[in-house]
């Protein structure tokens, strides 16, 4: 029970596929955005700290992330839940984990107010995940074919679209290994081989791919 709780999860998230950066002037500020995929709340706290270092004279570096149940936001200077929180609730309504968002500020001598950061820092966010590429969990299986030569063809042509092949052996029979998000495909093969092929799951595991 707790395993399927653990995988339902998983399968609600989205991540992205690497680290995006995107620069807007706000009423002569520059914020920075920077959006990147994260394994853990370590590797989240390093990457902060590394913007820190290439940006070291900004006027703030505002943050959120999360990784699995842990989530966190900072203000880094701004007025309290006006910058850390709204970035923060960007990344939940994207239904995004595995992710940090640092915006880097650049004062430019005009106060925006609360409200004004609120749109600033949630808007900066927003743009970097609209410059991202997203990346969505799927079941994805690993099957062996075992089959006779003369239907290598077949199996090619068939697999097409539907499976990749990651592997190929050959010996008294040809050996496949492919990945696929819906086996059940791959059951026509049966007919296709009149019978003569050997179809085995090997793994199941959660993987990431693009979103439509």
């Amino acid at each position: 029970m707790f395993y399927n709780i653990i995988m339902e999860q998983i399968l609600a998230f989205k991540t992205i596929e690497k680290e995006v950066i995107v620069e807007q002037e706000i009423n002569k500020s520059k914020f920075i955005s920077y959006l990147c995929p994260v394994q853990s709340e370590d590797e989240a706290k390093e990457y902060l700290k590394q913007i820190k270092k290439m940006h070291p004279k900004a006027t703030h570096h505002c943050s959120a992330y999360r990784v699995g149940e842990i989530e966190r936001s900072n203000d880094d200077g701004e007025p309290a839940s006006s910058a850390g929180l709204p970035m923060l609730q960007v990344l939940k309504g994207h239904d995004l984990d595995n992710v940090i968002a640092v915006v880097v500020r650049y004062y430019g001598g005009v106060k925006l107010g609360v409200g004004g950061l609120i749109r600033a820092y949630g808007g900066s966010v927003t743009l970097a995940i609209e410059s991202s590429v997203i990346l969505v969990p799927q079941w994805m299986h690993t099957v062996q074919l075992i089959f006779p030569y003369e239907y290598i063809n077949t199996i090619e042509t068939h697999c097409e679209g539907l499976a990749e092949i990651v592997n190929r052996q050959y010996d008294s029979n040809v050996y496949y290994t492919v990945k696929t998000q819906n086996p059940e495909q791959l059951e026509e093969l049966n007919d296709l081989t009149r019978g003569t092929i050997n179809m085995v799951e090997l793994e199941k595991e959660i993987d990431y791919v693009k979103e439509d």
